[in-house]
């Protein structure tokens, strides 16, 4: 009997862990083709679903967060080992590297482990997609700024500060839409276990929309609000965007990351960081962003206010809406004043279409929410290091034996081709 058909009557019987087995699933099978929801918590072990908000749940999420944890999660090894083995065993790979390419998942390609099985002409393709969609932020260091909003409205010297050294990296130009979040839900992206955590698992009973079809909270039917494939998506959680990251074979960008790109810092005299308040310049330009008093009241396509773009062509960093990053709110505080909770709040930068304050759309600002919010006005975008991507290929190259191996012939600082030293996407604060 095909795996499928035994899954659908696995969850016709009532998903028992009986069931589970019979049907000769385990936790390695990244993709449940019918099962759902219910599928998932057979894989879980969980003969019947909690209730939503169960204390079962909430402690399993308190466990999760206390235990140490890397700022960013590695792209789940299963999701890797699945990809490179279905290029593999096709002829050339070519129809699932161009189903890959449609989805937006170029980044997945790109990995070195998955690279190495692309003709020049797809792997060409790939960085293509990758030029396109990501802007290029280069190593160096930042300065993170406590960001309590009396804070951030007075002067420098009165600010806590730190230090951060950022890797090179590539970050999204735009935060991701609806059009491309609906391909991951279409790809069946909610019953891929794993690129969820699995203390996040029975929560999951919770990421639904209008109708109680896996997605957004603000869709409906599993589909996005007609006219509004190009805004951000929204009503999504800090898990949701994480797994759509991994999906894509990149991550959520890091809070270090996020206000490197926003204020561009430029070593002045003295070894001093000059950086912008806004990723524009230092003054407020209301017209520059989708912020409160411009008459939207909603969000925009991700591609207006273009004038508001960061010196690396990064768009809508502030205003429209807020966005996940993969690091603790709060990180930048001092111990004494952090605030502590049961499940640690996540950074949330950039404001929003209903950000009043001025002080609230300035790249240093840090707001937080839990990572099960779901709410109106939070999107986010994604990041991937520079280590992560397969090196680039010169056109027409000739193929060098594994005894001939040498640099590549780019030279440091071409365009493309980051230094040696750049390529890591690791953080280290001073």
């Amino acid at each position: 009997m095909p795996t499928n058909y035994r899954i659908f009557l696995m969850l016709f019987v009532g998903g028992s862990a009986l069931a589970c087995v019979a049907a000769g699933l385990s936790q390695q099978h990244g993709v449940v083709m019918a099962g759902g929801l219910a599928a998932l918590l057979c894989l879980a072990g969980l003969a019947a679903p909690l209730p939503r908000g169960a204390t079962a749940s909430r402690l399993s999420l308190a466990r999760f967060f206390r235990r140490p944890l890397p700022e960013t999660y590695p792209l789940a090894e299963t999701t890797l080992a699945e990809a490179r083995g279905s290029l593999a065993a096709e002829s050339g790979g070519g129809s699932l590297v161009d189903q890959m390419l449609a989805q937006g998942r170029y980044a997945l390609l790109l990995r070195p482990e998955i690279a190495e099985n692309l003709t020049p002409s797809q792997l060409q393709g790939a960085h293509e997609a990758l030029d396109s969609a990501m802007a290029v932020v280069p190593q160096g260091t930042v300065v993170m700024r406590s960001s309590r909003l009396e804070e951030v409205a007075e002067e420098d010297r009165h600010r806590v500060e730190k230090k951060v050294d950022v890797e090179g990296y590539y970050l999204d130009r735009f935060p991701v839409t609806n059009r491309e979040y609906q391909k991951f839900v279409d790809a069946g992206g909610y019953e891929q276990l794993p690129l969820w955590d699995e203390a996040i698992w029975p929560a999951m009973l919770q990421f639904v929309d209008r109708t109680s079809q896996s997605g957004p909270r603000i869709w409906e039917n599993g589909r996005y609000p007609s006219g509004k494939e190009d805004h951000p998506v929204v009503g999504i959680s800090w898990f949701e965007a994480s797994a759509y990251a991994r999906w894509a074979g990149k991550r959520l960008v890091s809070d270090a990351e996020w206000v490197k790109a926003g204020v561009w810092p430029v070593t002045a005299e003295g070894s001093r960081l000059m950086q912008r308040k806004f990723p524009w310049g230092d003054a407020m330009e209301r017209e520059l962003a989708n912020l409160w008093g411009c008459g939207c009241g909603d969000t925009v396509p991700v591609t207006h206010h273009a004038e508001g773009a960061s010196v690396g062509g990064i768009q809508q960093l502030v205003g429209n809406v807020w966005e996940w990053t993969s690091t603790n709110f709060g990180a930048w505080e001092p111990a004494s004043v952090r605030l502590e909770t049961d499940i640690p709040l996540k950074s949330l930068r950039g404001g929003a279409f209903d950000t009043y304050f001025e002080a609230q759309a300035q790249c240093q600002f840090q707001s937080g929410d839990s990572p099960l919010a779901r709410k109106h006005n939070i999107g986010f975008r994604c990041s991937v290091g520079f280590r992560d991507i397969a090196e680039r290929q010169e056109a027409g190259a000739p193929v060098i034996a594994d005894d001939e191996i040498r640099e590549p012939g780019f030279e440091e600082g071409e365009a493309g081709c980051p230094p040696a030293q750049e390529l890591c996407s690791s953080e280290s604060a001073s």
